[in-house]
């Protein structure tokens, strides 16, 4: 009995390793596998996002940069692109047009001047991004009235669904340059579904992303933040592209590029998490090689007669890896089956609470090749624990086993 207790014992610390790192394998490859899709969603890929390079001072940086009046700064102090910059960019070549990425507010969003009013949101929409909708179309180059809202302001806004809102007009607010709310009739061309990588705010055309620029600001002054450069090619070599426009002294990137520091953000926490059931898994081995080492003492006198009976180095060597392998292999099995079963009712809750927004997002995914790799690497790693008192009990003179008590 207590060989077996002990033998349990090993096999639940090899459980909880396993358990550990196959959800946070788990997490990782929903996160992953929604955050994938979601890339291959967004299009543009022959579309560079240009902006110019910060050249402030790090606050923790000792380096001093010289002042140059002709820079031109908003908010935060991030250097804007003008006029010269378009210029200057077109130079470079291999670009098919440039579009500014046009600065503006927008205050709220009402279903017309007598209904209630919603904090809203508004990004310039980039030819060729695909948003995943929930009904109607995307923004069109030529698009003037046009908008597409997230599916979040819906039913807020009064409509039985996201289909009924397709065509319908509502009413947009904005400051102008002098304080003055003016407010602009626009038609709803599409819903868009919620998601985590993009699609937060509703996205309006180019030309009335211009025209509130332009009431926003002076109407002479043309700053923009970034720049959206079509380039001629879309099989074009990024990375030598990218260089040119590093050359030029701007800072080039695609939307993929924006959207991927998501990706490196999660692989970070779940190495640190997966950390932990390491941890786990190295105290498990400690536990197979003392678990083994007591059984190689308990079973003297068996091994010693299994030697006197014929029994060859290599058969005891096998008898105890099988021994350990078991647990490593009953440890991992039931640590994955039981992460498996913790992450489909996880999904449940998540699909039905706070992800219900995010359609086809599974916060726990278990892809059959990984969770294999978990397996294999439980069973190895007890394997490698096991070896030592496997070669202890291999190599016992059977006489002196015979006579141990």
């Amino acid at each position: 009995m207590r060989a077996k207790l002990r033998t349990l014992l090993t096999i639940g610390a090899v459980f909880i390793g396993v358990f550990a790192i196959s959800l946070t394998n788990g997490l990782g490859s929903g996160i992953r596998s929604y955050v994938n899709r979601q890339l291959g969603n967004l299009g543009a890929e022959n579309i560079l996002i240009v902006q110019a390079r910060q050249t402030f001072p790090n606050p923790v940086s000792q380096d001093v940069v010289e002042y140059d009046q002709n820079r031109q700064a908003g908010q935060f102090n991030v250097t804007f692109l003008g006029a010269d910059d378009i210029t200057k960019i077109r130079n470079i070549g291999g670009t098919k047009s440039i579009t500014p990425q046009f600065d503006f507010r927008i205050e709220y969003i009402a279903r017309d001047r007598n209904s209630k009013k919603y904090q809203a949101s508004a990004s310039q929409y980039v030819e060729g991004f695909r948003l995943e909708m929930a009904a109607g179309r995307l923004l069109t180059a030529t698009e003037q009235n046009g908008i597409t809202i997230p599916v979040r302001y819906v039913a807020p806004l009064g409509f039985s669904s996201a289909q009924d809102a397709i065509g319908k007009t509502v009413m947009l607010s904005y400051k102008d340059r002098s304080g003055l709310a003016q407010e602009r009739e626009v038609f709803i061309a599409g819903v868009q579904e919620q998601s985590l990588v993009g699609n937060v705010d509703m996205t309006v055309p180019v030309a009335l992303a211009e025209e509130i620029y332009r009431a926003q600001t002076d109407g002479a002054s043309e700053r923009y933040p970034a720049l959206f450069v079509q380039l001629e090619n879309a099989m074009a070599d990024l990375e030598q592209v990218k260089q040119k426009f590093s050359d030029a002294g701007y800072d080039a990137r695609t939307l993929e590029d924006q959207v991927g520091t998501i990706g490196t953000v999660i692989n970070t926490i779940l190495v640190v998490l997966n950390v932990f059931g390491a941890i786990a898994l190295l105290a498990a081995t400690f536990g197979i090689v003392n678990t083994l080492f007591m059984a190689v003492k308990e079973r003297t006198s068996e091994i010693g007669l299994m030697k006197a009976l014929g029994a060859t180095r290599g058969t005891i060597f096998a008898i105890f890896s099988a021994e350990a392998a078991s647990i490593g292999f009953w440890g991992s099995s039931l640590g994955i089956i039981a992460s498996i079963i913790v992450g489909t009712i996880a999904n449940r809750v998540a699909t039905n609470t706070f992800l219900k927004n995010f359609v086809g997002f599974d916060l726990l995914a278990f892809p059959v090749l990984p969770f294999l790799g978990i397996l294999a690497g439980g069973i190895i790693l007890a394997l490698i624990a096991g070896a030592l008192p496997s070669l202890r009990a291999s190599r016992l003179d059977p006489i002196q086993a015979l006579r141990y008590e």
